[in-house]
């Protein structure tokens, strides 16, 4: 096949210059193959190496080959004729055209990549631009903490301490975990969730990931109070991102009980009080007469009714949006931070108010 014969005479003229990696891909989606991720690869008979995977690879339906060189161009070939187009080296900067972003791919692409968020060769698709602008987001959003935590004093000794509760598929403890490293910051980070599935899959991305201080481990919400061991101690921070209806009152009281200094709480499914309205059918609002009204209703009164119960029990909360609204709908972000012990009269009034709603916050007492 002539433009076999002609892509492998470009490749060996790609790989005679310095490279980091070879990425071969299909143009119609199955996923990128790495064919070699060492620095060192340009060594004697490596060149030979990679040809001969490359040639097999494209056998096997993969159209395109690209180099990433030492200097940061890339050589794009395609098996399909053969051709190479070189594409010289882009600051990152230019690449984020200008904007400072939490992740960067120069800084984060190991992490990116893991998370398939970036591409093998280092680019990040259209498809995935969204999830990459919201874990950037959340990283600078997240930042305040760990500035705050840093005034404090941390060290090896005394790591930030943080715990991530009904974790999931843990995108935020990764994101977050190599932010830190970045930063500097010496950290121990634990993920918990109550499915077996999921925490195997974390476990297996932080042992590829290979970072010291991440952790996962299987625990309800409401099991979380016993890990003292995985942080070392008291977290110093608490997330919790998109735990589900009552599993997010679960998690802001276990923070609180656990005396927590600060918390990300990102709510889903508020139902739990959309169904004590509609058994009540009184009360101050007629929103239980029509369903969409009342999710609407409800879910703002849980999230109202949370920040109410946060204050009553000393701290302090910002409502954000934390992504925009056309990306999810569940972007409502609860930053907290403990700044004074409980107000008992408050908590007495928030039981009140409550009773007058007809909604009450079971996992909050």
């Amino acid at each position: 096949m002539r433009s076999l014969s002609r892509l492998k005479q470009n490749l060996r003229a790609a790989l005679a210059e310095p490279f980091v990696r070879v990425v071969v891909a299909k143009t119609a989606g199955g996923g990128d193959r790495v064919l070699e991720v060492d620095e060192a690869a340009a060594g004697e008979g490596a060149a030979d190496a990679l040809v001969a995977a490359a040639t097999a690879a494209v056998r096997d339906g993969f159209v395109k080959v690209t180099v990433l060189r030492a200097d940061g161009a890339r050589v794009v070939l395609d098996a399909r004729h053969g051709g190479a187009r070189e594409i010289p080296a882009v600051s990152e900067d230019k690449r984020m055209a200008g904007k400072a972003r939490g992740l960067r791919p120069d800084d984060n692409g190991p992490l990116l990549r893991l998370l398939g968020i970036a591409n093998a060769d280092g680019t990040i698709s259209a498809q995935n631009a969204k999830k990459y602008k919201q874990a950037s987001h959340l990283v600078e959003l997240l930042r305040p903490a760990w500035v705050t935590a840093i005034a404090r004093g941390v060290s090896e000794e005394a790591p930030l301490r943080v715990l991530d509760l009904a974790c999931g598929n843990a995108y935020l403890s990764f994101v977050l975990a190599d932010a830190l490293r970045a930063a500097g910051v010496p950290f121990r980070l634990h993920g918990v969730d109550a499915r077996d599935d999921l925490v195997l899959r974390c476990r297996e991305r932080a042992e590829a990931f290979g970072l010291p201080g991440l952790s996962f481990s299987l625990s309800t919400i409401a099991e979380a109070g016993n890990l003292a061991d995985p942080l070392g101690g008291t977290p110093d921070l608490v997330l919790a991102l998109h735990a589900c209806d009552r599993a997010t009152d679960e998690a802001i009281r276990c923070a609180h009980e656990l005396g927590a200094v600060s918390m990300f709480i990102v709510p889903c499914c508020q139902a739990e009080l959309a169904t004590q309205i509609r058994r009540a059918r009184s009360g101050p609002t007629p929103a239980f007469r029509h369903g969409n009204l009342l999710r609407e209703h409800a879910a703002t009164l849980t999230d109202a009714m949370r920040v109410d119960w946060l204050e009553a029990q000393g701290w302090s909360v910002d409502v954000v949006e934390f992504v925009d609204a056309g990306h999810t709908p569940k972007n409502r972000l609860l930053r907290c931070a403990r700044v004074r012990d409980t107000d008992e009269s408050a908590l007495a009034a928030w039981v009140t108010r409550c009773e007058e709603l007809h909604a009450r916050p079971t996992a909050l007492g």
